[in-house]
């Protein structure tokens, strides 16, 4: 039979995980933000140079220029639509915020007396984590759950 410092060190261990899992998907965002860049921004600008056709009538930019700067703006954004970038993302925030405030969940049951209170609580938020595992659509990368773990223990 588990005691009540029994549950309270599971819920610690829970809270530390999902607070990892939390820092794992901001840390994915946070490296993906250069090729977000690069991918939506930079063709987005590169749509904009190529298309401003005072640029052709005045000479600064050459047809052919303009043709390619377009072309490179296209793939940029084919690239980043074919990798599902923007839902990847979306979803990495989503789960971030849903981790994180499992582990603030967590660890309110560090403060809970009774013991049946505190199995019950627990049992709840373990059902909440694993349909959250379950239907997650997308996963941190490794590096980052890494350092995450380590950083949380």
């Amino acid at each position: 039979m588990l005691t009540i410092e029994d549950l309270r060190q599971v819920a610690e261990e829970r809270r530390s995980e999902n607070m990892a899992l939390s820092l794992a998907y901001a840390t994915t965002l946070a490296r993906l933000i250069p090729a977000n860049f690069i991918l939506v921004i930079g063709a987005a600008l590169l749509a904009l140079v190529a298309g401003g056709g005072f640029l052709i009538d005045n000479q600064i930019l050459s047809p052919t220029t303009a043709g390619v700067l377009s072309l490179i703006s296209g793939a940029l954004t084919i690239v980043h639509s074919k990798l599902g970038c923007e839902s990847y993302q979306a979803e990495c925030k989503k789960l971030a915020s849903i981790h994180r405030g499992i582990a603030v969940d967590y660890g309110h049951t560090l403060i809970v007396e009774d013991l049946q209170e505190l199995r019950q609580r627990l049992m709840s938020l373990d059902e909440q984590m694993a349909a959250t595992i379950k239907s997650a659509g997308a996963l941190p990368f490794e590096s980052a759950l890494q350092r995450a773990k380590a950083a949380t223990n």
